[in-house]
């Protein structure tokens, strides 16, 4: 085994920024100063996501590996600087590390050890079944996205956490689908059960965009609530929607092929979308965070 065939494996950078999602969601979350052992509890949040998530990378190749020796012959298990037992004990512990480190949360370690054990059993049932089975797999994507911010939200004791959560569901199966109509050709070869190659580019256009526009519906409910209220919350949101909207202007009317040649610019306006969604509820967060600061 090669140090570099290791972290090409476990691909550390993702996994920090899976981790970094914990943080976000708990500044997302904010409605409250929060103390010390919520602090250490945001940390060990970060690292315990980071651990499962580098044990999804490595199981998702362990199950790839046969499409790997054809797609991505450069990956470590298909050039042999990881073998495929040594793959698998890593997955293993990294699961097992990931886990077991919310026992050391303070306050709240029955529930993050069932939100951890519960997000990994996921990421393994993906990476073996799931990410074949179309609709199934996208929705899988959608809560292994939104689990993050729930924990984060979890650690710092409040319920706002369900608005950027949301978010992230929604937001990232409709592109997950968008992704298969992309894909549909691939698909075919490899039997992947997509909504697009099972019922039509069309059909799962309009699933995508049923699932985003319920987002757009969906967006201004803190607004109204009075639970985010920031103008540059506000602004963004407007933005995310406009775009959102745009995506589905270069898909709708559009032949087949021609929606599956817009669907790269597309994806990349959704992850436009996923990020400026971050930014808005970070400002959010900290507003609350300083408004109550400044009243206290």
């Amino acid at each position: 085994m090669s140090l570099k065939g290791f972290f090409f494996l476990v691909r550390p950078l993702n996994a920090f920024l899976a981790g970094f999602t914990v943080l976000i969601g708990a500044i997302a979350a904010l409605s409250s100063p929060i103390d010390e052992f919520q602090v250490l509890g945001i940390i060990i949040g970060c690292i315990t996501t980071s651990l499962l998530a580098m044990g999804g990378y490595v199981i998702n190749d362990v199950f790839d590996i046969e499409i790997d020796k054809i797609n991505a012959p450069h990956r470590p298990i298909p050039q042999g600087e990881v073998t495929l037992n040594q793959a698998k004990i890593y997955s293993l512990l990294f699961f097992i590390l990931g886990v077991s480190s919310t026992l050391l949360i303070p306050k709240i370690q029955i529930l993050s050890f069932f939100l951890a054990l519960f997000g990994g059993i996921l990421l393994y049932l993906y990476a073996a079944y799931l990410k074949r089975q179309g609709i199934l797999g996208n929705i899988t994507i959608g809560i292994l996205v939104a689990i993050p911010f729930i924990f984060g939200g979890f650690l710092t004791e409040s319920l706002a956490m369900i608005y950027p959560a949301s978010f992230a569901f929604l937001i990232n199966v409709g592109r997950e689908i968008i992704k298969d109509i992309e894909d549909v050709h691939g698909d075919q070869i490899q039997d992947v059960k997509s909504v697009a190659l099972k019922y039509g580019v069309k059909p799962a256009r309009n699933l995508a965009f049923l699932i985003l526009f319920s987002l757009v519906i969906f967006d201004p409910t803190p607004i109204f609530l009075s639970v985010y209220k920031t103008p540059v919350f506000i602004i963004l949101l407007i933005t995310i929607d406009l775009i959102i909207i745009y995506t589905a202007f270069l898909l709708f009317n559009k032949t087949d092929e021609e929606i599956i040649a817009n669907t790269t610019l597309s994806k990349r306006l959704l992850k436009t979308c996923m990020s400026l969604g971050v930014i808005a509820f970070v400002i959010e967060g900290l507003s609350n965070v300083l408004d109550i600061l400044l009243s206290t």
